[in-house]
């Protein structure tokens, strides 16, 4: 009897930190440039973002490799963004040496934890196709 509880506890354990990990899972940088080149995200940001404030931003990441980003206080950023393994690597000319960040996705939640510290930065609320924002340098 004890060892029949011990395998059922043990099983269930098992199946639901696969079940766990099945929901929760970093996008690979395939995946990344998949969801974000080319579109308009709309993010819920963090007091640990590029900005450094909590509230709504708004990145277009164009397929060249370049991004606009009004940030939540309403001022225009410029830069560059690229991939990199597993992440995606922004370089603002107003903020340079900002690290890279990997996104997240539970369900369709996706996060953008920043590489080094762990730190959430933002939850993207929603992306549109192309510059939805007409975001302009």
């Amino acid at each position: 009897m004890h060892i029949a509880a011990r395998t059922i506890i043990l099983t269930t354990g098992v199946l639901i930190g696969l079940v766990g990990s099945a929901l929760a899972a970093d996008m690979t940088g395939a995946d990344i440039k998949a969801f974000l080149s080319g579109k308009t995200a709309y993010l819920e940001t963090t007091a640990a973002s590029a900005s450094g404030k909590p509230g709504q931003g708004v990145i277009y990441w164009a397929a060249d490799g370049t991004a606009l980003y009004k940030t939540p206080a309403g001022a225009v950023w410029h830069g560059k963004w690229e991939i990199k393994g597993n992440t995606l690597c922004a370089d603002w000319k107003e903020k340079p040496n900002n690290g890279c960040v990997r996104y997240d996705k539970t369900g369709d939640t996706v996060t953008v934890i920043d590489a080094a510290s762990g730190q959430a930065r933002a939850k993207v609320v929603k992306t549109a196709p192309g510059n939805a924002e007409k975001l302009a340098p």
